[in-house]
């Protein structure tokens, strides 16, 4: 027979995990730390495996743990979209949100934009970095959400993600002449378009050069359309004056990525999930090819 989880059961271990302590997630359930420690222990007991862990006055993750929050995230997630969707209500107040310079920032923020305008109440105040320093400033919750590349490793309150795969973008007059090194812009080390460049050329035994490293997507895409070098960029971030790069050239397929919505439950409102809800789809449509 199936075994039907409870939601409050996800909702109050995503909390514990959100705010690191027993004691903290009570205060914001409006709970007794003891029936959070029985909610933990009733969830543990459903799926008969140990999920947290203590270190000191911190709770820690165990494997089972780890391998349980995008799937409580993602139930969190759309258990919040049914009830907002026939609440109906009216969004307003604050939101901190952050979007990777490595991926879309144009598009995203066209994307934000049209969702301020649907909701006029609402203040948004974007972010822009590099993923890895996006999900530095969520953890310590000086954002309310975020859009990046989902790493590799670990991926602590990802709620649900998209697959995007690069391609290789060139200047329309680029030209790679054979058995010669080719011509790198990237992003800084470590960085997953990098990774997937280098790892491709590797395994079809072609060599490169690295020509210029830029931190920021316009820096890398006016350096592409200058001729300067081949890079990998997502198809919202290609641009006019760029091409393609074929295979019959010699460019390799590169491997897709991963693209991930990232909040904390216990810290999100209203109109920081309705933008969430937004944002999802966006990066669903883009990862078909066909943002709107």
């Amino acid at each position: 027979m199936l075994t039907n989880v409870p939601t409050d059961l996800l909702r109050t271990f995503v909390t514990v995990v959100d705010l690191g302590s027993y004691t903290r997630a009570a205060h914001a359930l409006g709970r007794t730390q003891p029936a959070v420690s029985l909610q933990i222990r009733r969830l543990e007991e459903l799926l008969r495996t140990k999920l947290l862990k203590a270190d000191g006055r911190q709770v820690r993750l165990t494997e089972a743990g780890m391998a349980l929050g995008p799937y409580a995230r993602q139930m969190l997630r759309l258990n919040d979209d049914i009830v907002a969707h026939f609440a109906n209500e009216s969004l307003s107040g604050w939101i901190k949100v952050g979007l990777p310079t490595d991926f879309s920032n144009g598009y995203l923020l066209g994307a934000i934009t049209r969702f301020a305008a649907s909701h006029p109440e609402v203040r948004i105040e974007v972010d822009s970095r590099l993923s890895r320093n996006l999900r530095t400033e969520l953890a310590a919750d000086r954002l309310d959400l975020m859009v990046g590349i989902v790493p590799s490793d670990d991926a602590p309150f990802l709620v649900n993600m998209a697959s995007i795969t690069p391609l290789w973008a060139v200047a329309e007059t680029f030209e790679w002449v054979p058995r010669t090194d080719l011509p790198l812009v990237r992003h800084p080390d470590p960085c997953e378009y990098a990774d997937r460049m280098r790892l491709a050329l590797r395994e079809a035994r072609k060599s490169w050069k690295t020509v210029l490293v830029a931190s920021d997507v316009a820096g890398i895409q006016a350096a592409v359309v200058a001729g300067l070098g081949a890079s990998a960029l997502t198809p919202a971030t290609l641009t006019s004056g760029m091409r393609i790069g074929r295979p019959e050239e010699g460019f390799p397929p590169l491997a897709p990525l991963k693209i991930g919505l990232f909040y904390k439950h216990a810290h999100l409102t209203k109109a920081g999930q309705g933008l969430a809800q937004w944002l999802l789809q966006q990066i669903t449509l883009a990862g078909q090819g066909s943002p709107s």
